[in-house]
C-alpha cells in the first residue's frame, strides 16, 4: 500500500515540494489540493509577470529571521536552486545585475516547465478544492468542501493573504500553532500628504524611516509617486520595516556632498528655480519650494537631503506582495515539520518569513519545499 502525501496548496512552495518528494521517493503517492481553478495562479504575478524567482546575492540578511535562514540556505545554496530548475528544462538569466529570471523573462513559462513535470512525474492536481480541516486519527483526514481525504502525511503550503485569500491560518492555529499577527508586507505607502502633483514622477534617491527622528532603516532604489503616497520597488522594502506614523525621507541628491556649495555659485548668475530645474524634476522643484518659501539656500538643502512624508498606512493586502507575519518559526522544525503534530509539515508563505524584494520570498518558497520533501522522503524511506 502507498505512502499518501497530500500538500494544502499549489502555489511555489507545495509544487516545489511534490516534486521534490516524489523525486527523492518515487513509491510516494503524492497529491496537491488547490482552492483556485488552477495551481500556481500568484507565480504568474511575480516580478510583472516575468517571474524573479530568485537573487544570485543570496544572504540571510535579506529576511526578517536571519539566524534561520543562514541554517537553510547553507542546506539549499542558491547553486542547488538553480540545478533543480535546470532539472526541469528551465533556463535562467540575470537581469543585468544579480536578479534571476526565466530566459524567456514569462512567468507562465516557470508555471508551464513545473506543471509538465508535475504531470511527468504522476503528481495529482486537484484544483477548486478548499480544506476545511485536519484530523489526526491514526492517519490524516484533510476534510474540504468537496470531500475528505486521507494522508499518512501533510504539507500545509497555503501561502499568505496578500492578494489571495487563504484557511491555511486557522487550520494550523486550531492545530495548536501560534500566528504572529499579519500586516501587509512589500506594499506601496500611503502618506498624510496628498501628492497627486506628484503622480507618476519617479527619482532614485536615498530612503530612511525615522521614529521621532530617530533612523530605523535605511536604502536606496526607486520611488514612485502616487497621488495618495509613496511606490516603487524601493518603498517596497521600506513597508517591511515601517509602523504607523513613521516618517519617510528621502535624500534626493544622496551621491551630492556639496550641493550647498554648488548652488550658491550658481546663484551668482541664476534664479534659483532655474538653478534647480538643472538638478531635479520640476515637479520637485516646485514640492520643494513650496516646502520653503522664504527661499533660504541652506534649508533648501536640507529639505532636497531629508524631503519627508508621514505614513498613515500601507495599501492593504490586496495590493501588498507578501504579508509580514503567519505562523511561528517556533512551532516548526529545521525541516519544517511540525513542533506540535506529527507527520505536518508547514512551508512557503504561510511562515513567519518575509524577505526583501528582489526574488527573496520566492526563493524561501522553493527553498522551503525542498528541505520539507527531501525530509518526508527520507522520513518513509527510513519507516519513521
Amino acid at each position: 500500500m502507498q505512502t499518501k502525501l497530500i500538500i494544502v496548496g499549489g502555489g511555489a512552495a507545495g509544487i516545489v515540494c511534490a516534486l521534490t518528494a516524489k523525486r527523492e521517493n518515487p513509491s510516494l503517492q503524492v497529491s496537491i489540493l488547490e482552492q483556485n481553478e488552477r495551481i500556481g495562479k500568484k507565480i504568474l504575478k511575480t516580478g510583472n509577470g516575468k517571474c524573479n524567482l530568485s537573487n544570485l546575492n543570496m544572504s540571510e540578511h535579506f529576511y526578517n529571521h536571519p539566524h534561520e535562514l543562514s541554517i537553510w540556505l547553507n542546506q539549499i545554496p542558491i547553486s542547488e536552486v538553480q540545478a533543480f530548475f535546470q532539472s526541469c528544462g528551465l533556463f535562467l538569466k540575470t537581469d543585468g545585475s544579480t536578479r534571476l529570471y526565466p530566459y524567456s523573462e514569462q512567468a507562465t513559462t516557470v508555471l508551464e516547465v513545473l506543471r509538465y513535470e508535475l504531470k511527468r512525474h504522476h503528481i495529482d492536481t486537484i484544483c477548486n478544492v478548499r480544506v476545511k480541516s485536519l484530523i489526526y486519527e491514526q492517519g490524516w483526514i484533510v476534510k474540504t468542501n468537496q470531500r475528505d481525504f486521507k494522508a499518512d502525511y501533510v504539507v500545509v503550503a497555503s501561502g499568505s493573504l496578500a492578494q489571495e485569500q487563504t484557511e491555511g491560518y486557522r487550520i494550523l492555529q486550531e492545530l495548536g500553532h501560534r500566528l504572529i499577527p499579519l500586516v501587509p508586507g512589500l506594499a506601496a505607502l500611503k502618506t498624510k500628504e496628498k501628492l497627486r502633483h506628484l503622480q507618476g514622477l519617479r527619482v532614485k534617491c536615498q530612503a530612511g524611516i525615522y521614529e521621532q527622528k530617530r533612523l530605523l532603516h535605511q536604502d536606496k532604489g526607486e520611488i514612485l509617486f502616487k497621488d495618495d503616497g509613496l511606490s516603487g520597488i524601493l518603498a517596497f522594502d521600506l513597508s517591511r520595516f515601517l509602523t504607523k506614523g513613521n516618517e519617510v525621507a528621502l535624500d534626493l541628491l544622496f551621491d551630492y556632498p556639496h550641493l550647498e556649495r554648488e548652488l550658491t555659485s550658481l546663484l551668482t548668475w541664476k534664479e534659483l528655480e532655474d538653478a534647480l530645474m538643472g538638478l531635479l524634476p520640476k515637479m520637485l522643484v516646485w514640492e520643494i519650494l513650496k516646502r520653503n518659501p522664504n527661499r533660504d539656500i541652506k534649508a533648501i538643502v536640507k529639505t532636497i537631503h531629508h524631503l519627508s512624508f508621514e505614513v498613515v498606512a500601507t495599501y492593504g493586502f490586496e495590493w501588498a506582495q507578501i504579508a509580514r507575519g503567519g505562523i511561528s518559526l517556533e512551532d516548526i522544525n529545521l525541516d519544517f515539520s511540525s513542533r506540535k503534530q506529527a507527520h505536518l509539515s508547514i512551508i512557503g508563505e504561510v511562515l513567519d518569513v518575509d524577505g526583501a524584494s528582489g526574488g527573496y520570498n520566492l526563493h524561501f518558497a522553493w527553498l522551503s519545499g525542498m528541505i520539507a520533501g527531501r525530509a518526508i522522503a527520507s522520513f518513509e524511506k527510513n519507516g519513521k
